[in-house]
């Protein structure tokens, strides 16, 4: 692993991000247990259904680094991966930071648009630069070989405590600072990016991954899915 990489707590901000050039490999959308079916994929938010059902979509490489990371939980920690998000809609992305922005303007009248942007940020990416609608981001953590979540502290997408759900949140205790780590590392060497803001967010080929490994320009762009029913 680089320093970088073991530099707690780097997050790109909106303008570092806005500053990566977007790029486009047109690789494929394909199902997260395409090349490992022993990878739990269940959503736990229903957002998605009118756009891809109960199939949780990522980019076809992003499978694949998902596929080697799962084994090597299983073979070194009998753990495996659950994935509860991945593609998701630049129309549902937009969406949710609309809401949560309007809900920050009432809450900070003070802020101007590029300060409301950058804290509503913090909640839901920018729509611009969100990993999620490219494909290249997924919300994940591990199950136990009883098929339990590992303790990490907090639940998936938990907003109570903003603070709790940081990577290197203070108050954890010393196995969920050890999961937290289990997670970032089996994911880190199969080169995606960890967003150290949520323990459960990682991405590869984004601008957030770009801008965390120093390149200038992404591999995926948002992509506009629309499947026919």
């Amino acid at each position: 692993m680089t320093k970088k990489i073991l530099k707690k707590g780097k997050i790109c901000a909106p303008d570092e991000l806005l500053t990566i050039t977007p790029g486009e490999n047109n690789e494929k959308l394909v199902d997260v247990r395409s090349y490992d079916p022993r990878i739990i994929a269940q959503y736990e938010k229903f957002d998605m259904f009118p756009y891809t059902g109960k199939t949780i979509l990522v980019r076809d490489v992003v499978a694949q680094k998902l596929a080697s990371a799962n084994t090597v939980l299983l073979k070194k920690k009998n753990c495996r991966l659950k994935v509860v998000y991945g593609y998701r809609h630049p129309k549902v992305q937009k969406k949710y930071f609309n809401k949560k922005r309007n809900e920050l303007k009432i809450a900070n009248p003070l802020l101007n648009n590029q300060e409301l942007d950058a804290l509503t940020h913090n909640f839901v990416a920018l729509p611009e630069v969100a990993g999620h609608p490219t494909g290249g981001a997924v919300d994940i953590t591990i199950l136990d070989s009883g098929g339990n979540n590992l303790d990490m502290g907090t639940k998936i997408a938990d907003f109570g405590d903003p603070e709790k759900i940081k990577t290197f949140a203070s108050g954890l205790s010393p196995q969920q600072k050890k999961n937290r780590l289990l997670l970032r590392d089996v994911l880190v060497q199969e080169n995606f990016a960890p967003f150290y803001g949520e323990w459960w967010h990682f991405s590869f080929g984004d601008r957030e991954w770009a801008c965390f490994y120093d390149k200038t320009r992404s591999l995926y762009s948002p992509v506009d899915l629309n499947f026919s029913k």
